[in-house]
């Protein structure tokens, strides 16, 4: 098989181990069986020995001398298959089970795995020499025959074990790669293009906390994919008026119902404007998401940038008789910044609010610390905005008044470009409102440290 598949590696794997287990098992098994047999028959031949002394020693007792016992000693040696010898307190075999040694002198050590006891208890009547011989008898051939079918019957114990074992393993991997293989599934389908795929997770383990990241995966992908297509859409409609301006006005000209006159020309040239304009937040828009805004931060008054644009700004709330204030803490602390940028974020702040507050009403701007934040506040006692439209207010191409068109309301990308350049600088921003009372806008800056102003300049 070419390319295995992960259930046979994992029967593989479990059918290996297993097996090598139980060869361990059965080896062992042979072995510590072997072993107490033997220690079995070196009890059985001491024990022997040790009744055979007793016995030696009651004859003596009873018969007062070693006569008559060379019978008595051939007999148990062909019995045991022993090699016995006897001997007086002299050293003279008065018994020999091999019947070659008697009425000799026998006096030398004895070999390995030979007995020597004296016979007697008080007084000592002899010494008796034991040896086991080979070929053994009939208990070591029991002996033996018991551990040979021993051994059979772990054989075959193994063999239905490594059976079962393997049939276990068959199963219990179909059940661990069942949610692997559904996965396995999902992921191809996804791949394919269909980003509704979605898997269970049941699973609490390894295999759940996959299953979830791939629903994440799944679910950033959709959400991805659904922004793109209503990035284009809306790109799409925001392209489509101005052009079909410029388009009406050109057929109009060239078909001689208008006159390329001053005013005609000056309408053109500001369809085209803002034209530009959308052309331009929409590169901006893609350079801030993207990360990659080039930043000059330098340690600024944030005081002296709020005084500036509202500034600047106040012939635009003159002109629709709105009132801009402005509020600042005293001693406020220098945030680390790039002035132009986010003087560019208080301008589309206080923009927006201006749009959206009618004659006579009032904007204010605020500037305050809170702890190591400084934050900045636009509010307005415009119409406010509905609870369900303030979780989109940030998102590309967003109105919340639906009626207002480009020319009045603006690209729709201010305010998503002004919350992606206040994150690029570390902070956050966000929106409170309520319908028929205003909004307030507001974003926080970290405060400027020695730390942050040495760690700009190795960057």
């Amino acid at each position: 098989m070419k390319n295995r598949s992960l259930l046979f590696r994992l029967i593989a794997a479990f059918s290996v181990v297993i097996i090598v287990a139980l060869l361990a098992v059965f080896v062992f098994m042979t072995w510590s069986t072997a072993a107490e047999f033997e220690r079995f028959r070196e009890r059985l031949d001491t024990q022997r020995a040790a009744d055979l002394r007793i016995s030696l020693t009651r004859y003596h007792a009873t018969a007062g001398d070693w006569t008559g016992v060379q019978p008595y000693v051939k007999h148990i040696g062909s019995m045991w298959d022993w090699r016995i010898i006897v001997t007086d307190t002299d050293g003279t075999v008065v018994a020999d089970s091999d019947e070659t040694l008697l009425d000799t002198q026998y006096s030398e050590s004895p070999r390995a795995g030979r007995l020597m006891s004296n016979i007697g208890e008080r007084q000592s009547f002899g010494t008796l020499y034991v040896e086991p011989q080979a070929p053994p008898g009939a208990e070591r051939a029991l002996l033996s025959l018991a551990l040979e079918r021993i051994g059979l019957f772990l054989l075959l114990g193994m063999i239905v074990a490594s059976a079962a074992s393997v049939a276990l393993a068959w199963f219990l991997s179909r059940r661990i790669l069942a949610p692997v293989r559904t996965l396995r599934l999902a992921v191809q389908k996804l791949g394919a293009g269909d980003l509704t795929q979605r898997v269970e997770t049941t699973n609490l383990g390894d295999l759940g906390e996959l299953a979830s990241a791939f629903n994440a995966m799944a679910n950033a992908l959709q959400h991805m994919n659904n922004v793109q297509r209503q990035m284009i859409a809306d790109v799409a409609h925001e392209l489509r008026t101005p052009l079909s301006n410029i388009r009406g006005y050109i057929e109009a000209v060239r078909d001689r119902i208008l006159e390329p006159d001053e005013e005609t020309i000056a309408t053109l040239d500001g369809e085209a404007i803002l034209l530009s304009r959308l052309v331009d937040d929409l590169q901006e828009l893609s350079i801030v998401e993207a990360g990659q805004m080039a930043l000059e931060r330098q340690p600024e008054d944030l005081a002296e940038l709020v005084t500036h644009t509202t500034d600047a700004m106040a012939t635009a709330a003159t002109a629709k008789n709105v009132q801009l204030e402005r509020r600042m803490a005293d001693n406020l602390p220098l945030v680390l910044i790039d002035y132009h940028r986010i003087s560019q974020v208080l301008r589309n702040l206080v923009d927006n609010a201006l749009s959206h507050t009618g004659e006579g009403g009032c904007v204010m701007v605020e500037a305050s610390r809170a702890g190591d934040w400084v934050q900045v506040s636009v509010s307005d006692t415009g119409e406010g905005i509905e609870p369900e439209d303030l979780p989109y207010v940030f998102d590309r191409f967003y109105r919340v008044d639906k009626s207002r068109t480009r020319a009045t309301g603006g690209s729709g990308l201010g305010l998503t470009i002004s919350k992606g350049l206040v994150e690029a600088h570390g902070g956050k921003m966000h929106v409170e409102s309520r319908r028929g009372v205003g909004s307030r806008f507001y974003f926080t800056l970290p405060v400027f440290t020695e730390d942050d102003h040495a760690g700009e300049r190795a960057a």
